[in-house]
């Protein structure tokens, strides 16, 4: 058993833990559970506002880079969506998930206010308000029964944290976001990693580890 451990322990070694870089009095983000981001999809019935939040979810938007998304920024033939970053974040087209693309497709074709640039528009054709998408956010939230702590920028948050309980790398994870500095993308390893979670699963098992009371049947 212990040769066993020591040879799967090795064959790990190829994908190290992130660094972590020292984040003093920094707390762990806010982030939904999967459970939790199913509810809160499922308390909205407004064909907008499901693909405002959707796109918010999936590509980790900050409230501000949903309101620099227009009409142009989405093609649907080829699937794909143009993300502008706010913060020095960087640019750049990516995929639309499948899922993201139905319900674009569907808000699309009921949109009015066709000769609006902007994405999600308010009555005047000009992008919602900031502070309107924020208590759209408050409203779905309260209705799912989601903790009132979150916000808006939770959804960035759970992306982030969903990607890495998915198996992807922090770097994907990086560039999905727009972070420039590695850094700004650690802490999320903070709340998952599936590297970490391997090793601890392994160590459960390991002989050379200690496990007191654990019920296994130690050799004499």
């Amino acid at each position: 058993m212990r040769k066993a451990c020591a040879e799967a322990l090795a064959s790990y070694l190829t994908a190290p833990l992130p660094v972590l870089h020292p984040l003093p009095n920094n707390p762990i983000p806010r982030y939904l559970a999967q459970e939790e981001i199913r509810r809160f999809f499922a308390s909205i019935q407004d064909v907008r506002d499901r693909a405002l939040f959707t796109l918010a979810y999936h590509y980790g938007l900050r409230v501000s880079e949903v309101s620099l998304l227009e009409v142009s920024d989405i093609d649907l033939e080829r699937r794909r969506i143009l993300v502008r970053r706010v913060k020095n974040g960087l640019w750049g087209e990516k995929p639309l998930f499948t899922s993201t693309s139905r319900v674009l497709e569907t808000y699309l074709t009921n949109r009015g206010l066709n000769g609006a640039p902007a994405l999600f528009p308010g009555p005047s054709g000009a992008p919602l308000q900031k502070r309107r998408i924020q208590q759209l956010f408050s409203r779905y939230r309260d209705e799912a029964g989601v903790s009132p702590d979150a916000t808006c920028h939770s959804l960035r948050h759970s992306i982030a944290t969903h990607l890495l309980d998915a198996g992807l790398p922090l770097s994907f994870v990086q560039d999905h976001l727009g972070h420039k500095n590695s850094a700004s993308t650690a802490i999320y390893a903070r709340i998952s990693d599936r590297s970490r979670e391997r090793y601890f699963a392994l160590l459960d098992e390991c002989e050379d580890i200690v496990h007191p009371f654990s019920g296994r049947r130690e050799d004499p």
